[in-house]
């Protein structure tokens, strides 16, 4: 349990509600107010908050959080809430709302922040995962290494790496993510960007390379308890180590694991002659999927609409297997299609759990 566990923050939130009545104006006390709301996840009223401050003083910080705000959660859409206020409405009781994407408004605000350059990377950063999910790589580029001019982290080296993959740039790609791993810390455990540095590495032909990062992610992987290993594998798979994937993946419980890593272990196990092997586990693997669908069908208490798209989904995997086994025995080799994982973590400036409690907040 840490620190900010133990607090009750729907009592700080009550006596910082007050303050906010005494000082309306005071844009640090709602971007403060706003975090504590998130905290209980009153996402509404932190809404509110930040909106507010924003309109209030439009500075980077205020305007920025409300932007981060909806990239990340999105934004309220209030329904039936009469002739009254925003705020007077947000303190009935019984409120109907929905809460819709807001990307637009996200990139309108981030982008025009950025004009002025300001000198930290957090708005660097989110703009750079925008132009991510838009999949506009070479703008994404531009924006995440100025980002990293101002202070590399796990996050920026990453989706730099991530976007220098996409374009076909391996070798630059490999570096980011190497460097992205090294950055490892209290804010991001996450091992992706090691796990993608070890696919570069494989797919460059770099083979003790990756064979040694391949030996690191499995001992990490167990540590941590990530359970990466079916991703591992398909480093040696790459590498045509066969012995190595059978080895990894014969260890697996497949009751929950992917039937799309399926292709890779039945070709090293039909490249190594265990064809016995395949048989087994595609058939026991579609006589679970059958008898789990059944169990839905029969089920009185499930939803018509649910036991149709079960049917679907299961009739789906079972051909997927069946084609499966079908193209490892004419010889056909799978390709590992990886696609590196985006990495994020709280942007919010001022966040006391993930940033700092009093920040100094940037200019520009």
């Amino acid at each position: 349990m840490s620190k900010y566990d133990e607090k009750d923050f729907e009592k700080i939130a009550l006596q910082m509600q007050k303050q906010v009545k005494e000082d309306p104006n005071n844009v640090q006390l709602r971007n403060e107010l706003a975090i504590v709301f998130m905290e209980i996840n009153q996402y509404e009223d932190a809404f509110f908050q930040l909106q507010t401050a924003a309109e209030i003083k439009p500075s980077v910080q205020t305007l920025y959080n409300l932007g981060y705000f909806y990239f990340a959660e999105g934004k309220p859409i209030i329904e039936d809430i009469g002739s009254g206020s925003f705020e007077e409405d947000a303190e009935e009781e019984e409120m109907s709302y929905t809460w819709e994407i807001a990307d637009k408004e996200a990139f309108d605000i981030v982008e025009d922040l950025l004009k002025n350059k300001p000198r930290h990377y957090f708005p660097y950063n989110v703009m750079g995962e925008m132009y991510i999910k838009k999949e506009k790589y070479e703008e994404a580029i531009g924006i995440l290494e100025e980002a990293i001019t101002l202070t590399p982290s796990l996050e920026n080296l990453n989706n730099l790496g991530l976007c220098y993959y996409k374009k076909g740039r391996l070798p630059e790609a490999a570096e980011c993510f190497r460097k992205a791993h090294l950055l490892r810390s209290s804010n991001n455990y996450s091992l992706f960007p090691f796990l993608s540095y070890g696919i570069c590495l494989a797919n460059l032909g770099r083979k003790s390379e990756a064979k040694e990062a391949a030996k690191e992610l499995l001992l990490l992987s167990e540590k941590e308890e990530e359970e990466l290993e079916a991703d591992i594998a398909e480093i040696y798979y790459i590498l045509e180590d066969y012995e190595e994937v059978v080895k990894i993946y014969s260890k697996l419980d497949w009751r929950f694991y992917s039937e799309e890593f399926f292709p890779t272990y039945f070709y090293s196990l039909w490249k190594l002659s265990k064809t016995q092997e395949i048989e087994e586990l595609a058939s026991k693997t579609i006589q679970r999927k059958e008898k789990d669908m059944k169990e839905v069908l029969q089920d009185p208490e499930e939803e018509e609409e649910f036991k149709i798209e079960c049917e679907e989904v299961t009739k789906e995997d079972i051909a997927f297997i069946k084609n499966t086994v079908k193209e490892v025995y004419w010889g056909k080799a799978p390709v590992v299609r990886y696609e590196p994982t985006l990495e994020t973590r709280c942007y919010l400036y001022g966040c006391f759990r993930h940033t700092d409690v009093n920040p100094s907040y940037f200019s520009i």
